[in-house]
């Protein structure tokens, strides 16, 4: 977060991904410190879920 003059003070909040600022009021998602917005919410999850990624045919075998 960096300082914001515009708002007495406050701090901008950057999405981790885009860089993009999160405004007021708007939803964003904090995940393993860090914060995302909801256009980058696919990206992360994708990012945290690929552990449990599979192909189908390619599963390994027990």
């Amino acid at each position: 977060m960096y300082p914001d003059i515009r708002r007495g003070g406050r701090q901008t909040l950057l999405c981790t991904l885009c860089g993009r600022e999160i405004p007021e009021g708007a939803e964003y998602w904090f995940c393993s410190g860090a914060s995302v917005c909801a256009a980058c919410l696919p990206d992360l999850a994708r990012r945290e879920l690929a552990p449990c990624r599979e192909i189908r045919g390619e599963e390994a075998a027990p």
